[in-house]
């Protein structure tokens, strides 16, 4: 691992042109971009970047159309375009986690999977990009407060940091850069904002409902105003075993009633916890406005205001929508469990959110979204059924495939593009091969 980090180093310090980088929109791949970023900024290096959803055919071929004498780099994307990276004349760097085809013989390929390190939860694109800057110059170790909220974007810090991650942050708070808090998960000022302004935790007919949230703290015999910070060690004791006990009796997954008493991270450069500063990022992305999210990465005050306000938005938009699918639940097949989103950017969100808090968790969760002659699909599950045999990134592929479409993505959270008009047949694949799935763990 270190002679391929070294490698890809090398390669990034003794380019002498301009660097092309490319990478996803989500709050990984932001952070993983502005940490590649800021290596070039402080080497002095012109650089373009490119934030997208995906990389399909056509950024592929805009990549390749990037002039030959400009270093192109990949973050949190390329693992399954080996093939064709491999036949650029340029010289590639993918900084990638996803599960990937090939290593490449043309690119130089960081990519944790190579090194016996899971991908899905135990290093993120932000925290392998943070290893590459960190290799390229040891003052990158300011880049750390990054890395951490990419790997909690990716949701990698469910039932605690593993593995590489783990590593990172206790280096990281060794060096006093961040300091290390176990605390119920409550954001916000005061509990009441969390209770009806923070979609997670997700409490069943009290988040976003201010009198219920109200009635509850009176019954707790707390105010508005109250901190979780400024109660007496009993009152914390007691908000604490309520609120998990009534995230078990909603049907809360094990892991979300186990990670609401946490690890929080206080980053001392960004003032704040780690998952309020993701939770900005991934506002920026879900309200189709990356770019602010890059721009306050890198510094920018007014885009970190402007980000505050797509949190808000963000925020609420996804309260709403729980709240009405804690109406109208999804509908259910034998291992599946599916439902329709208003937006593609949030079926993700709400397929995750819903799966760790009140869905049927014995099943795997679709959200789809209907864009014109295609159907977007993001997909969820829980641990347990990861555990059991389910990888919903071969899930999707495969599906996808048999109807003419395409998918991957990790075990836990994946997605797929597939025709509208094969609605019907590919859920009915996607039973199937969850069926097979976790009769094939079953029998082993």
């Amino acid at each position: 691992m270190t002679r391929r980090l070294e490698e890809a180093a090398e390669e990034i310090r003794n380019h002498s042109g301009r660097t092309r980088i490319f990478s996803h929109y989500d709050p990984d791949g932001i952070t993983a971009a502005a940490i590649i970023c800021k290596v070039m900024l402080g080497l002095g290096k012109p650089f373009k970047v490119t934030l997208t959803k995906k990389l399909d055919d056509k950024r592929v071929k805009e990549a390749g159309e990037t002039p030959n004498d400009q270093l192109i780099i990949f973050a949190d994307m390329g693992a399954t375009r080996v093939s064709q990276l491999d036949d650029f004349p340029h010289k590639v760097i993918v900084v990638d986690h996803h599960e990937p085809e090939a290593e490449g013989e043309n690119i130089i390929h960081v990519n944790p999977h190579f090194f016996d390190i899971d991908g899905a939860r135990e290093a993120s694109a932000a925290s392998f990009a943070f290893s590459l800057a960190s290799t390229v110059d040891e003052r990158n170790w300011s880049l750390a407060s990054l890395a951490i909220a990419g790997a909690i974007g990716d949701r990698q810090n469910l039932g605690g940091f593993q593995g590489y991650n783990e590593e990172l942050v206790a280096a990281a708070a060794q060096r006093e850069l961040i300091s290390i808090e176990v605390m119920p998960d409550l954001k916000g000022h005061t509990i009441f904002e969390s209770l009806t302004e923070h979609p997670e935790p997700y409490f069943v007919d009290i988040t976003g409902r201010k009198q219920k949230a109200s009635r509850f703290m009176k019954w707790l015999g707390l105010d508005k105003e109250s901190e979780f910070k400024s109660l007496e060690e009993e009152q914390k004791r007691f908000l604490t075993s309520i609120c998990a006990m009534r995230l078990l009796r909603q049907g809360a997954t094990p892991e979300a009633i186990l990670n609401f008493v946490t690890e929080r991270y206080w980053l001392y450069d960004w003032d704040m916890y780690a998952d309020e500063l993701t939770s900005l990022f991934n506002a920026c992305s879900r309200q189709g406005d990356q770019a602010t999210g890059l721009a306050m990465a890198l510094g920018d005050r007014a885009a970190r205001e402007a980000a505050a306000a797509h949190r808000l938005k963000h925020q609420e938009w996804i309260i709403e929508n729980l709240r009405k699918l804690e109406v109208d639940p999804p509908e259910s097949k034998r291992h599946l469990q599916y439902f329709y989103a208003a937006e593609s950017s949030y079926a993700g969100v709400l397929a995750g959110l819903g799966t760790l808090y009140f869905f049927d968790d014995s099943k795997a969760t679709f959200g789809i979204h209907k864009n014109g002659g295609n159907l977007n699909v993001s997909a969820r599950a829980p641990r347990s059924l990861v555990e059991a045999g389910v990888n919903l990134g071969v899930a999707c592929r495969k599906a996808g495939e048999a109807v003419g479409g395409s998918g991957g993505g990790h075990d836990i959270a994946a997605g797929a593009t597939v025709p509208s008009k094969r609605e019907k047949k590919f859920l009915s694949e996607l039973d199937k091969i969850l069926k097979e799935q976790l009769t094939s763990r079953n029998s082993e």
